[in-house]
């Protein structure tokens, strides 16, 4: 906990703003459109999550593990079954696989996860296979509960599950998935807007929007973050010899 207080201390005012500007953007939205509690929490706790994960702290994940939980609920509430099987089975797991992972990767002296300088391609194969395989299998899965938007869910679980486990494994590359998958949610939940007219919904697109922008940013931020802890490590090597 410690190494938390840390990290909470070493964040600066314009951290603290980006956090405020997200809660009264969400909101506002779910005020203005009659969002349910449980949607508006669910779109704050979301892009505050991915806020610490691109900041490259373990809070992140305790955030998204709860918004995964609230998530699962809203997509079940209207026929997102596949997002449901997704969410519960490999999302929320593997955030709680993060947090063990991370926890005992954090920099000591401002509770940042270290980055893992390399992943080998005999590791990044195994993951397209293993994803492929298994993705197929959540295809036929999501059409037998006769799920909403088969195809797109499909894509939305590939490129989760890639997601996470990269985020797991500390990889920059995590972040790349997980805009990928923020767009195909963005779709999803733009047709289910539309063509159920339900604009209470319009907070989780805007939410997944958020989220896009600020995986970029941690895409960038990761990749400042793996070439600094580079850079320490390499000097603190060749200092010691």
């Amino acid at each position: 906990m410690g190494r938390i207080k840390e990290f909470f201390k070493s964040l600066k005012w314009y951290d603290y703003s980006v956090v405020a500007g997200i809660i009264i953007i969400m909101l506002t939205i779910g005020i203005i459109y009659h969002s349910d509690a449980i949607t508006i929490i669910s779109a704050i706790f979301g892009p505050i999550g991915v806020f610490f994960l691109a900041k490259g702290n373990v809070v992140g994940q305790m955030f998204l593990t709860v918004q995964g939980i609230l998530y699962s609920i809203i997509s079940y509430l209207n026929g997102f079954y596949g997002e449901v099987i997704i969410t519960c089975l490999f999302t929320i797991p593997l955030y709680i696989v993060a947090i063990v992972t991370w926890f005992k990767n954090l920099n000591t002296s401002n509770g940042q996860v270290k980055v893992n300088r390399k992943i080998s391609w005999k590791e990044w194969l195994i993951m397209f296979s293993v994803c492929l395989v298994i993705s197929v299998g959540i295809y036929f899965l999501l059409q037998y509960f006769d799920t909403r938007y088969v195809l797109l869910g499909t894509f939305s679980f590939a490129f989760s599950s890639m997601a996470s486990y990269l985020s797991v494994r500390r990889c920059e590359y995590n972040f790349i998935f997980y805009i990928l998958n923020n767009i195909i949610l963005v779709v999803m939940w733009i047709l289910l807007v539309v063509n159920d007219d339900n604009f209470s919904q319009i907070i989780t697109f805007v939410n997944y929007i958020i989220f896009m922008l600020i995986n970029l940013f941690g895409f960038v931020n990761w990749i400042k973050l793996k070439k600094k802890q580079g850079e320490e490590k390499d000097g603190t090597s060749s200092t010691s010899r």
